[in-house]
């Protein structure tokens, strides 16, 4: 497997992407306007930002066809970033049934409008946890998928749905799985982590030895790019990443250093964190459930060879530069 020619930026617009108003979405955005595609941003309430060459499109929710069919036409690839990601409950619904209709039914009738709209390139970003949670060994595109919870569950049930539609049509229909993004406008315990560490909270996790996989966000949108331009990549799966795995306590000490001060970390044991996660969700801005107290002690590191080879996709921003870019909020 070798590195194959790209198309050029001009041939995958105009360009849907839905969650467009989102961290990963509103990056997407302006990417890809910037490189001069046409973009239709598809949201769900509150539209995306503004912008030259960008035209915003509001839907009541994946399962609105005539609204898909509108904001579909003329459209030539579309970038499907919109998810249910988080496992609180919200009204009646519960997470599980949420994780399935959004992610694994908004798809199923994403790909059907984007077929019959005559859609050419088809973008699927995925996760790291369709595959696992915690891994002590490398993660790659051939390790045997077992994911642990309803969303990673669900991206996997959706990757497959793009996968037969992709063979069946004939779609350029790449695959993207994302470990941890950070970046300016991230949310969850990334954005607690940066701001316990900006406010010099004490954190536990001085005992921790593990290994993780990050990527920054505008490594995203160059991973993006390369596997929608790389005819060979039309029905691979992809891992990404910024290269280089850290341990948690030296994130935190990254995150320090781009914050000019000395990292705060004093030692409790891994297997008393897991056990008191409920207690530990009181102290300060982190909030520590189960996941995600396993994310801050267990591993999960990526192997992004294939993507490398491939496309010739490489970082173009390091993980101390996008951690200092993220501290300075650029």
């Amino acid at each position: 497997m070798t590195t194959s020619a790209r198309i050029d930026d001009a041939s995958l617009g105009p360009v849907l992407i839905t969650g467009a108003n989102g961290f990963i979405g509103t990056h997407a955005t302006r990417f890809f306007s910037g490189i001069g595609n046409s973009v239709v941003a598809l949201t769900r309430g509150q539209p995306a930002p503004a912008g030259r060459g960008i035209t915003n499109r509001v839907i009541r929710d994946l399962d609105d066809r005539p609204g898909l069919a509108s904001a579909l036409s003329g459209v030539q690839t579309v970038i499907h970033v919109a998810a249910r990601v988080h496992a609180k409950k919200e009204g009646v619904e519960s997470p599980d049934s949420a994780c399935h209709r959004i992610n694994v039914e908004g798809t199923r009738l994403l790909l059907e409008e984007s077929v019959k709209a005559g859609v050419r390139r088809f973008l699927f970003i995925s996760s790291v946890k369709a595959v696992a949670s915690e891994s002590d060994t490398i993660v790659d595109e051939d390790t045997t998928p077992m994911p642990t919870d309803a969303y990673g569950a669900s991206k996997l049930e959706a990757e497959r749905l793009v996968r037969v539609t992709a063979v069946q049509e004939g779609l350029h229909a790449p695959i993207l799985r994302l470990p941890l993004v950070y970046g300016t406008g991230m949310k969850s315990n990334m954005a607690r982590l940066f701001q316990a560490v900006e406010q010099g909270i004490p954190l536990p996790l001085g005992d921790v030895r593990n290994r993780r996989s990050f990527v920054y966000v505008d490594n995203v949108m160059e991973g993006m790019r390369s596997v929608l331009t790389t005819p060979a990549a039309a029905s691979e799966t992809f891992f990404i990443s910024d290269g280089i795995d850290l341990s948690t306590p030296d994130l935190v000490r990254s995150i320090a250093a781009s914050f000019g001060r000395r990292a705060r970390l004093f030692p409790v044991p891994v297997g008393l964190m897991r056990s008191a996660a409920n207690l530990l969700s009181r102290i300060g801005p982190i909030h520590l459930t189960l996941d995600s107290v396993s994310a801050l002690v267990g591993s999960l590191f990526v192997d992004t060879a294939k993507i490398k080879k491939m496309t010739g996709y490489t970082p173009a921003v390091s993980i101390d530069e996008g951690l200092a870019r993220t501290a300075r909020r650029e």
